[in-house]
């Protein structure tokens, strides 16, 4: 396919593309020597600096979900001492775990750039790709569970939920960017997925991004990013000086939040009724017998499942168009049905 036709397709036609692997597998090339180049670097900037607690900055393995609803082992540059997946809401925690160097690498995204690395090497082998330039960001166990308990307490419109699990979480693979960093404002959302804009603005953009994505919108994707990291880098600089001379400040630590009745395992539960039926567990599918814990979660997913509307589906272009009828934007849900 010439470059001409690759620039025609878009949506799932571009992103199942040999045309678009090739694409990116010449990006690849040009880009992993100076990754490569840029990550020694930072790692002997850190190397520089005191305390015993400072972060390795050596490539260590995340786990996070991939498709198929399977995880895998994502490498990252350790950039912060402590391993958690949970979000870091605090200015001066960030500063207490990390170093100058470190720090530096998570504005420049050098600590996701050990995706690429490794993913280039794969192709090089022959491999088929694991990993995206643009993409949905892949999420960790507890970044599911948050967003699956915003579609189950009814947070979240359920057509796009399902959507955005069945269609992008199920069958695209993953990617270092996404418009909703570079488009959506990811960075300036407080919180990540523990706020409730943050949670929709990415099922959205996600959900979005597997119909217009194409190889325009994908060099507009990494042009911006690269104009938004030069701005980080200017605003990380002025606030480094700013430290320097003001210190880190105090901050209170966040009040513990109230027990909630949504328990993982009725997430799972409800989670599970979400997908094909092929698909769902033995004891979603009533073939096996659970303890009291499961049991109780899978009849609270049952309620759920059948106060959920039907799941698209799709429609024959040559069939005749069905009534003119507008359904409501959110479905109407009931105390039951959260």
């Amino acid at each position: 396919m010439n470059l001409h036709d690759a620039k025609a397709l878009t949506g799932p036609e571009w992103l199942q593309s040999a045309a678009r692997i090739a694409w990116e597998t010449r990006i690849m090339r040009r880009r992993v020597p100076i990754y490569k180049a840029t990550i020694w670097a930072l790692q002997q900037l850190n190397n520089l600096s005191r305390g015993p607690d400072r972060p390795s900055m050596k490539v260590t393995n995340w786990e996070r979900m991939g498709p198929g609803g399977k995880t895998f082992w994502m490498p990252k540059l350790e950039t912060m001492t402590g391993r958690t997946d949970d979000p870091i809401t605090s200015a001066r925690e960030l500063r207490t775990r990390t170093t100058f160097a470190s720090r530096l690498a998570r504005v420049i995204s050098a600590d996701e750039w050990p995706q690429i690395i490794a993913e280039y090497q794969s192709r090089k082998q022959g491999n088929p790709p694991r990993f995206h330039y643009i993409s949905h960001r892949p999420l960790n166990l507890a970044s599911h569970e948050l967003m699956d308990k915003a579609w189950a307490s009814g947070e979240l419109p359920t057509p796009e939920y399902r959507r955005w699990k069945e269609e992008v979480k199920l069958n695209d693979a993953p990617g270092l960017y996404s418009e909703f960093y570079t488009h959506g404002g990811s960075r300036t959302i407080p919180g990540g997925e523990t706020n409730p804009a943050y949670r929709l603005a990415r099922l959205l953009y996600d959900v979005a991004w597997r119909d217009k994505a194409s190889m325009g919108n994908e060099v507009r994707v990494l042009r911006k990013a690269r104009v938004l990291r030069a701005q980080q880098v200017v605003k990380f600089l002025r606030a480094e000086v700013s430290q320097v001379f003001k210190g880190a400040g105090t901050e209170r630590p966040a009040a513990p939040k109230p027990g909630d009745v949504l328990t993982p395992e009725v997430i799972a539960a409800v989670y599970d009724f979400t997908n094909p039926p092929e698909l769902r567990s033995a004891a979603a599918r009533g073939e096996t017998t659970p303890d009291r814990v499961h049991a109780n979660a899978v009849d609270l997913a049952t309620t759920v499942a059948r106060a959920l509307p039907p799941p698209r589906v799709k429609r024959d272009p040559e069939a005749a168009p069905p009534p003119a009828a507008r359904p409501p934007k959110h479905p109407p849900r009931n105390d039951l049905s959260r």
